[in-house]
């Protein structure tokens, strides 16, 4: 009878000390949450805007994050392409560190923190510059940040852009710079 229960005690003692080292694990350290306060999030984000079936622009980027409260995407590594009017020709490509969409009316915010925003235009030049800002309704892309335009021997700089993509025609706003180079 004392072999049994001293049977027993070892086992449940046993027991007892299982539970005890399982509750003492450490948990999994998390080094880096993919999404730390967003509601939802993708990695390899692609929005396209059509028209009749025709793509206007899209927009890629590595990682995407929203807020279920708010009607705007997080955007990091953007590449965004705008279309010709029949969706097939590519008119403009460009590539940012970060930026945002609103999801609600399909503008979009672009930015860099270190080198500039290579805007590649299929007539040939490029508009350089920290921050450009996207208005779906109008086509339309502006800045209040410094601008070069370069192409066909031609340098302009200066502060601030409007260009009007139905109309094509485009405007240094500020303190404009005009140089031919050969």
């Amino acid at each position: 009878m004392l072999r049994g229960m001293t049977l027993s005690l070892a086992v449940f003692l046993g027991y007892v000390l299982m539970q005890q080292m399982q509750l003492n694990q450490p948990s999994p350290v998390v080094t880096e949450p993919v999404f730390e306060t967003t509601d939802a999030g993708i990695e390899g984000f692609v929005y396209r805007q059509t028209d009749e079936g025709r793509v206007q622009w899209e927009v890629e980027a590595q990682k995407a994050e929203s807020h279920e409260s708010e009607q705007h995407v997080l955007l990091k590594q953007v590449q965004v392409r705008l279309f010709d009017k029949e969706g097939q020709a590519q008119a403009m490509q460009l590539a940012a560190e970060e930026g945002t969409i609103n999801t609600a009316n399909g503008d979009f915010d672009l930015r860099n923190q270190e080198a500039l925003i290579a805007i590649e235009l299929a007539n040939g030049y490029t508009i350089l510059t920290p921050h450009l800002h996207w208005v779906d309704a109008d086509k339309t892309i502006s800045t209040d940040r410094p601008v070069t335009i370069q192409g066909h021997g031609l340098i302009i700089t200066g502060i601030g852009l409007i260009a009007e993509l139905k109309t094509e025609k485009l405007g240094v706003l500020d303190d404009v710079h005009v140089e031919l180079t050969s």
